[in-house]
Protein backbone atom coordinates (compact mmCIF):
# COMPACT_ATOMS: atom_id res chain seq x y z
CA UNK A 1 0.00 0.00 0.00
CA UNK A 2 2.64 2.34 0.63
CA UNK A 3 4.54 1.68 -2.46
CA UNK A 4 1.33 2.12 -4.24
CA UNK A 5 1.00 5.61 -2.67
CA UNK A 6 4.74 6.65 -3.62
CA UNK A 7 4.43 5.73 -6.97
CA UNK A 8 1.25 8.01 -7.13
CA UNK A 9 3.06 10.70 -5.38
CA UNK A 10 5.71 10.41 -8.04
CA UNK A 11 3.53 10.44 -10.94
CA UNK A 12 1.37 13.64 -9.28
CA UNK A 13 4.56 15.47 -9.06
CA UNK A 14 5.82 14.58 -12.69
CA UNK A 15 2.18 15.99 -13.65
CA UNK A 16 2.77 19.60 -11.78
CA UNK A 17 5.94 20.01 -12.66
CA UNK A 18 4.91 19.15 -16.70
CA UNK A 19 2.14 22.15 -15.92
CA UNK A 20 4.46 24.32 -14.09
CA UNK A 21 6.60 24.85 -17.36
CA UNK A 22 3.67 24.41 -19.99
CA UNK A 23 3.56 27.53 -20.71
CA UNK A 24 6.32 29.58 -18.76
CA UNK A 25 9.09 28.99 -20.92
CA UNK A 26 7.14 30.68 -23.79
CA UNK A 27 6.23 33.89 -21.97
CA UNK A 28 8.97 34.63 -19.72
CA UNK A 29 11.83 35.78 -23.64
CA UNK A 30 9.70 38.57 -24.28
CA UNK A 31 9.57 40.11 -20.47
CA UNK A 32 13.12 40.35 -20.71
CA UNK A 33 13.94 40.96 -24.59
CA UNK A 34 16.38 43.96 -24.36
CA UNK A 35 18.47 42.19 -21.84
CA UNK A 36 18.44 39.05 -24.41
CA UNK A 37 19.00 41.26 -27.67
CA UNK A 38 22.10 43.04 -25.98
CA UNK A 39 23.56 39.53 -24.90
CA UNK A 40 23.23 37.35 -28.40
CA UNK A 41 23.52 40.64 -30.50
CA UNK A 42 20.55 41.40 -32.50
CA UNK A 43 18.06 44.21 -33.11
CA UNK A 44 15.59 43.23 -30.10
CA UNK A 45 12.54 43.19 -32.70
CA UNK A 46 14.20 40.34 -33.95
CA UNK A 47 13.67 38.13 -31.02
CA UNK A 48 9.83 38.21 -31.73
CA UNK A 49 10.60 34.91 -33.23
CA UNK A 50 11.00 33.45 -29.69
CA UNK A 51 7.39 33.73 -29.48
CA UNK A 52 6.10 32.69 -32.82
CA UNK A 53 8.92 29.63 -32.91
CA UNK A 54 6.77 27.78 -30.19
CA UNK A 55 3.54 28.03 -32.25
CA UNK A 56 5.09 26.79 -35.42
CA UNK A 57 6.11 23.87 -33.30
CA UNK A 58 2.51 23.13 -32.35
CA UNK A 59 1.07 23.39 -35.57
CA UNK A 60 3.91 20.92 -36.89
CA UNK A 61 3.99 18.17 -34.04
CA UNK A 62 0.89 18.07 -32.08
CA UNK A 63 -1.27 16.19 -35.01
CA UNK A 64 1.92 13.07 -34.93
CA UNK A 65 1.94 13.56 -31.03
CA UNK A 66 0.02 10.43 -30.39
CA UNK A 67 2.58 8.14 -32.69
CA UNK A 68 4.97 8.49 -30.11
CA UNK A 69 2.58 7.51 -27.30
CA UNK A 70 1.83 4.38 -29.31
CA UNK A 71 5.23 3.61 -30.13
CA UNK A 72 6.77 3.91 -26.75
CA UNK A 73 4.00 4.32 -24.26
CA UNK A 74 2.04 7.07 -22.30
CA UNK A 75 4.99 7.83 -19.23
CA UNK A 76 8.18 6.88 -21.50
CA UNK A 77 6.98 9.55 -24.32
CA UNK A 78 6.33 12.32 -21.59
CA UNK A 79 10.16 11.31 -20.03
CA UNK A 80 11.18 11.73 -24.03
CA UNK A 81 9.08 15.19 -23.95
CA UNK A 82 10.69 16.88 -21.09
CA UNK A 83 14.10 15.14 -22.29
CA UNK A 84 13.91 17.39 -24.89
CA UNK A 85 12.63 20.68 -22.98
CA UNK A 86 15.43 20.14 -20.70
CA UNK A 87 17.80 19.95 -23.85
CA UNK A 88 16.44 22.92 -25.02
CA UNK A 89 16.51 24.98 -21.89
CA UNK A 90 19.85 24.27 -21.85
CA UNK A 91 20.76 25.54 -25.22
CA UNK A 92 19.21 28.65 -24.61
CA UNK A 93 21.81 29.23 -21.28
CA UNK A 94 24.29 29.69 -24.52
CA UNK A 95 24.46 33.94 -24.94
CA UNK A 96 24.23 33.24 -29.14
CA UNK A 97 21.33 34.12 -31.20
CA UNK A 98 21.71 30.67 -32.71
CA UNK A 99 21.36 28.94 -29.21
CA UNK A 100 18.15 30.54 -28.36
CA UNK A 101 16.76 29.80 -31.66
CA UNK A 102 17.66 26.00 -32.02
CA UNK A 103 16.57 25.90 -27.77
CA UNK A 104 13.44 27.75 -28.55
CA UNK A 105 12.91 25.24 -31.33
CA UNK A 106 13.33 22.39 -29.11
CA UNK A 107 11.22 23.71 -26.14
CA UNK A 108 8.65 24.29 -28.68
CA UNK A 109 8.60 20.51 -29.95
CA UNK A 110 8.31 19.45 -25.93
CA UNK A 111 5.25 21.43 -25.15
CA UNK A 112 3.21 20.64 -28.33
CA UNK A 113 3.65 16.98 -27.14
CA UNK A 114 2.96 17.71 -23.66
CA UNK A 115 -0.46 19.52 -24.64
CA UNK A 116 -1.47 16.00 -26.35
CA UNK A 117 -0.02 13.94 -23.68
CA UNK A 118 -1.16 15.61 -20.24
CA UNK A 119 -4.76 15.02 -21.00
CA UNK A 120 -4.61 11.33 -22.29
CA UNK A 121 -2.42 11.06 -18.47
CA UNK A 122 -5.13 12.49 -17.17
CA UNK A 123 -7.74 10.24 -18.49
CA UNK A 124 -5.84 7.07 -18.64
CA UNK A 125 -4.77 7.10 -14.77
CA UNK A 126 -7.62 8.92 -12.93
CA UNK A 127 -11.11 8.79 -14.80
CA UNK A 128 -13.19 8.70 -11.75
CA UNK A 129 -11.54 12.30 -10.76
CA UNK A 130 -10.68 13.79 -14.53
CA UNK A 131 -12.33 17.46 -13.61
CA UNK A 132 -10.07 17.35 -10.26
CA UNK A 133 -6.91 16.62 -12.24
CA UNK A 134 -7.19 18.62 -15.09
CA UNK A 135 -7.60 21.52 -12.68
CA UNK A 136 -4.81 20.76 -10.96
CA UNK A 137 -2.46 20.86 -13.71
CA UNK A 138 -4.37 23.72 -15.48
CA UNK A 139 -3.72 25.61 -12.40
CA UNK A 140 -0.27 24.28 -11.95
CA UNK A 141 -0.03 25.84 -15.82
CA UNK A 142 -1.43 28.99 -14.73
CA UNK A 143 0.52 29.48 -11.61
CA UNK A 144 4.06 29.06 -13.25
CA UNK A 145 2.94 31.37 -15.78
CA UNK A 146 1.77 33.90 -12.96
CA UNK A 147 5.03 33.63 -11.11
CA UNK A 148 7.35 33.97 -13.51
CA UNK A 149 5.59 37.09 -14.79
CA UNK A 150 6.15 38.26 -11.28
CA UNK A 151 9.57 37.47 -10.73
CA UNK A 152 11.20 37.58 -14.43
CA UNK A 153 11.93 41.36 -14.59
CA UNK A 154 13.51 42.18 -10.76
CA UNK A 155 15.54 38.54 -10.77
CA UNK A 156 16.91 39.41 -14.41
CA UNK A 157 17.61 42.78 -13.56
CA UNK A 158 19.39 41.61 -10.22
CA UNK A 159 21.14 38.08 -11.69
CA UNK A 160 20.94 38.40 -15.33
CA UNK A 161 18.83 37.12 -17.85
CA UNK A 162 20.54 33.39 -17.66
CA UNK A 163 19.37 33.29 -13.85
CA UNK A 164 15.51 33.49 -15.11
CA UNK A 165 16.45 30.69 -18.49
CA UNK A 166 18.45 28.75 -15.32
CA UNK A 167 15.45 28.55 -13.08
CA UNK A 168 13.57 27.02 -15.92
CA UNK A 169 15.94 24.34 -16.64
CA UNK A 170 16.03 23.45 -13.15
CA UNK A 171 12.54 22.96 -13.24
CA UNK A 172 12.48 21.15 -16.57
CA UNK A 173 15.35 18.53 -15.12
CA UNK A 174 12.85 18.23 -12.03
CA UNK A 175 10.52 16.98 -14.21
CA UNK A 176 12.53 15.01 -16.27
CA UNK A 177 13.78 12.89 -13.03
CA UNK A 178 10.14 12.63 -11.86
CA UNK A 179 9.17 10.78 -15.33
CA UNK A 180 12.25 8.81 -14.81
CA UNK A 181 10.80 7.64 -11.57
CA UNK A 182 7.70 7.23 -12.57
CA UNK A 183 8.45 5.63 -15.51
CA UNK A 184 10.74 2.82 -13.38
CA UNK A 185 8.27 2.25 -10.88
CA UNK A 186 5.71 0.96 -13.77
CA UNK A 187 2.63 2.48 -12.20
CA UNK A 188 -0.25 0.85 -13.90
CA UNK A 189 -2.93 2.90 -15.88
CA UNK A 190 -6.32 2.52 -14.98
CA UNK A 191 -7.52 3.16 -18.17
CA UNK A 192 -5.84 1.39 -20.92
CA UNK A 193 -4.74 3.80 -23.64
CA UNK A 194 -6.75 3.84 -27.41
CA UNK A 195 -5.21 1.52 -29.45
CA UNK A 196 -3.41 1.21 -32.63
CA UNK A 197 -6.40 -0.07 -34.62
CA UNK A 198 -8.98 2.08 -32.52
CA UNK A 199 -7.35 4.95 -33.28
CA UNK A 200 -7.35 3.93 -37.11
CA UNK A 201 -11.28 2.90 -37.03
CA UNK A 202 -12.48 6.43 -35.60
CA UNK A 203 -10.12 8.34 -37.68
CA UNK A 204 -11.18 7.07 -41.34
CA UNK A 205 -14.99 7.02 -39.69
CA UNK A 206 -14.54 10.60 -39.30
CA UNK A 207 -12.20 13.00 -39.88
CA UNK A 208 -12.72 16.92 -37.84
CA UNK A 209 -11.51 18.64 -41.19
CA UNK A 210 -14.44 17.32 -43.29
CA UNK A 211 -17.48 18.05 -40.68
CA UNK A 212 -18.86 21.57 -40.92
CA UNK A 213 -19.86 20.98 -37.20
CA UNK A 214 -16.08 20.79 -36.28
CA UNK A 215 -14.91 23.98 -38.12
CA UNK A 216 -16.69 27.26 -35.90
CA UNK A 217 -14.51 25.20 -33.00
CA UNK A 218 -11.39 25.07 -34.78
CA UNK A 219 -11.70 28.78 -35.70
CA UNK A 220 -12.79 30.39 -32.39
CA UNK A 221 -10.00 28.04 -30.36
CA UNK A 222 -7.55 29.36 -33.15
CA UNK A 223 -8.30 33.06 -32.97
CA UNK A 224 -8.01 32.57 -29.03
CA UNK A 225 -4.67 31.14 -29.95
CA UNK A 226 -3.70 33.21 -31.66
CA UNK A 227 -4.85 36.53 -29.77
CA UNK A 228 -3.10 34.96 -26.35
CA UNK A 229 0.37 34.52 -27.69
CA UNK A 230 0.24 37.69 -30.26
CA UNK A 231 -0.79 39.40 -26.74
CA UNK A 232 2.23 37.84 -24.54
CA UNK A 233 4.39 38.20 -27.33
CA UNK A 234 4.20 41.90 -27.75
CA UNK A 235 2.71 43.31 -25.13
CA UNK A 236 5.59 43.88 -22.77
CA UNK A 237 7.59 45.57 -26.27
CA UNK A 238 4.92 47.86 -26.11
CA UNK A 239 4.94 48.74 -22.84
CA UNK A 240 8.71 48.98 -22.62
CA UNK A 241 8.18 51.19 -25.37
CA UNK A 242 5.98 53.58 -23.68
CA UNK A 243 8.56 53.17 -20.43
CA UNK A 244 6.50 51.56 -18.59
CA UNK A 245 8.57 49.87 -15.92
CA UNK A 246 9.60 46.75 -15.98
CA UNK A 247 8.73 45.28 -12.86
CA UNK A 248 4.95 46.85 -13.68
CA UNK A 249 5.00 45.12 -17.05
CA UNK A 250 5.94 41.60 -15.02
CA UNK A 251 2.59 42.68 -12.82
CA UNK A 252 0.16 43.68 -15.49
CA UNK A 253 0.96 40.44 -17.19
CA UNK A 254 1.07 38.89 -14.30
CA UNK A 255 -2.72 39.41 -13.53
CA UNK A 256 -3.79 38.85 -17.31
CA UNK A 257 -2.39 35.25 -16.58
CA UNK A 258 -4.25 34.39 -13.82
CA UNK A 259 -7.37 35.88 -14.59
CA UNK A 260 -8.58 33.06 -16.55
CA UNK A 261 -8.36 30.50 -13.80
CA UNK A 262 -11.42 31.73 -11.85
CA UNK A 263 -13.00 32.01 -15.78
CA UNK A 264 -11.78 28.21 -16.27
CA UNK A 265 -13.95 27.05 -13.38
CA UNK A 266 -16.89 29.37 -13.60
CA UNK A 267 -17.54 29.42 -16.87
CA UNK A 268 -18.25 25.64 -17.65
CA UNK A 269 -21.21 25.36 -14.96
CA UNK A 270 -22.51 28.44 -16.57
CA UNK A 271 -22.53 26.21 -19.71
CA UNK A 272 -24.23 23.70 -17.90
CA UNK A 273 -27.36 26.25 -16.43
CA UNK A 274 -27.84 29.03 -17.96
CA UNK A 275 -30.41 29.15 -21.44
CA UNK A 276 -28.69 29.55 -25.13
CA UNK A 277 -30.04 33.07 -24.70
CA UNK A 278 -28.08 34.04 -21.49
CA UNK A 279 -25.24 32.43 -23.06
CA UNK A 280 -25.38 34.55 -25.98
CA UNK A 281 -25.97 37.61 -23.69
CA UNK A 282 -22.41 36.66 -22.20
CA UNK A 283 -20.81 35.74 -25.41
CA UNK A 284 -21.87 39.28 -26.56
CA UNK A 285 -20.21 41.20 -23.73
CA UNK A 286 -17.21 39.24 -23.63
CA UNK A 287 -17.24 39.95 -27.51
CA UNK A 288 -17.27 43.71 -26.42
CA UNK A 289 -14.72 43.62 -23.65
CA UNK A 290 -12.59 42.05 -26.28
CA UNK A 291 -13.63 45.09 -29.16
CA UNK A 292 -12.48 47.71 -26.14
CA UNK A 293 -9.59 46.21 -25.50
CA UNK A 294 -9.04 46.56 -29.33
CA UNK A 295 -10.11 50.17 -29.55
CA UNK A 296 -7.88 51.04 -26.74
CA UNK A 297 -4.73 49.89 -28.69
CA UNK A 298 -5.14 52.47 -31.13
CA UNK A 299 -4.88 55.57 -28.73
CA UNK A 300 -1.74 53.70 -26.37
CA UNK A 301 0.35 57.10 -26.27
CA UNK A 302 0.83 56.72 -23.02
CA UNK A 303 2.83 55.00 -20.13
CA UNK A 304 -0.22 54.89 -17.42
CA UNK A 305 0.38 51.49 -15.86
CA UNK A 306 -3.90 51.55 -15.07
CA UNK A 307 -4.16 52.21 -18.89
CA UNK A 308 -2.02 48.94 -19.48
CA UNK A 309 -3.61 47.10 -16.40
CA UNK A 310 -6.91 47.72 -18.29
CA UNK A 311 -5.89 46.45 -21.48
CA UNK A 312 -4.31 43.19 -19.76
CA UNK A 313 -7.95 42.57 -17.98
CA UNK A 314 -9.78 42.86 -20.53
CA UNK A 315 -8.05 41.02 -23.12
CA UNK A 316 -7.57 38.36 -20.51
CA UNK A 317 -11.32 38.26 -19.70
CA UNK A 318 -12.60 37.88 -23.87
CA UNK A 319 -9.78 34.89 -24.32
CA UNK A 320 -10.35 33.24 -20.77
Amino acid sequence: MKRFKREYVWLLAAILLSGFIMRAPITTPPLMLNQLAQAVHVPQGQLGILTTIPLVMFMLFSNFASHLMRLIGLKRALLVTMTIISFGSILRLIPAFWAMIVGTIFIGIGIAHLNVFMPSLVAAYFPEHIGLYTTMYSFSMILGNTVFNLVTAPVAEKFGWQSILGILLVLAVLGTVSWAVTVRNGTTPQVETVSTSQTTDVSSSRSMWTQARDWPFLIAFGCQALLSYTFTAWMPSLMAYHHVDATETGVIMALYAVIGLPLSMILPNLLAKYSKRQLTWITLVMGLFGLLASLMLFVQQTSSVWFWLTEGLLVGVTIG
